[in-house]
């Protein structure tokens, strides 16, 4: 009966079964990312500590190995720019070909029409 009553409420007012549904999502999501925010503050910290130690160890090699990280990133950088700037012109480009093609097509038919 009480079933009954509550799907009669929920099939006749579809706004608020609506808002329960994003309700009960939005709830679920705050658990699930409330655990993943744990995760991830522990693995950085375990990170850091690792890090920490290493660092301590041999500061000299730490700090060659930052640098090369950071060469590397940079490169990485670049290319990805120049990757970025040749698909770009390779997008014009191909804005241009049905212009191209159409020309083609059109030339033909009125050569052929005189």
């Amino acid at each position: 009966m009480i079933m009954d009553a509550i799907t009669g409420y929920l099939i006749a007012n579809p706004t608020v079964f609506k808002v329960m549904v994003v309700f009960v999502l939005i709830v679920i999501a705050y658990f699930i990312f409330k655990q993943f925010l744990k995760l991830s503050l522990v693995l950085l910290l375990i990170v850091l500590a690792g890090a920490g130690y290493h660092y301590f160890n041999n500061p000299e090699k730490m700090s060659q190995d930052v640098q090369k990280s950071i060469t590397t990133v940079k490169s990485g950088v670049e290319k990805g720019k120049s990757l970025y700037k040749d698909s770009k012109e390779l997008i014009d480009k191909t804005k241009k070909v049905p212009e191209d093609v159409g020309k083609l097509f059109k030339n033909p038919e009125d050569k052929a029409a005189k």
